[in-house]
């Protein structure tokens, strides 16, 4: 007893489920690989996103100031609040003023202002470059087993871009 011969568009209709099992699978992977890579990195994602760390005097409750020098050459001193609390940051934690972020200078009409240095962020860019390779990857992977399964079922490979 032969086995009857499959038509074309029901190998195409299972390449096609195959290649969205293919495609959801990976999705997951790739998502529990990403999770896992931050986890080993000890990335926090709360903390990727780091500008507000500021004092803010209408948001923010301060805990210790101290008496800090303007500029260079300058002998004038002004109190700053280095250590405060945020009341939105749930963890309930303290935010320092770290003296290397800041430039605390006096204008020529006799105020202080403050600014903040500019700072890369270089786990939000690893994230970032994390993410883009396993996307890449993931898209390589996909596309190999697809094309795998289309000649294993006899199907025309697709067209070389």
């Amino acid at each position: 007893m032969s086995t009857p011969l499959i038509d074309d568009g029901h190998r195409r209709l299972e390449l096609r489920i195959y290649a969205r099992r293919v495609t959801w699978g990976l999705v997951f992977i790739g998502g529990l690989l990403f999770m896992g890579g931050l986890r080993f990195a000890g990335v926090d994602l709360d903390e990727l996103e780091s500008r507000g760390k500021y004092f803010s005097p209408g948001r923010s409750i301060c805990v210790k100031t101290d008496w800090l020098e303007t500029t260079v050459g300058d002998k004038d001193r002004a109190q700053f609040c280095v250590e405060w609390l945020d009341p939105s940051d749930t963890s309930g934690n303290t935010h320092k003023l770290i003296l290397t972020d800041v430039v605390i200078m006096k204008d020529q009409d006799g105020k202080i202002h403050t600014r903040h240095k500019w700072k890369m962020n270089y786990p939000l860019i690893g994230t970032i470059l994390f993410l883009a390779f396993l996307i890449v990857i993931g898209k390589r992977v996909q596309k190999n087993l697809i094309e795998k399964r289309r000649v294993r079922l006899g199907l025309e490979p697709m067209a070389k871009q």
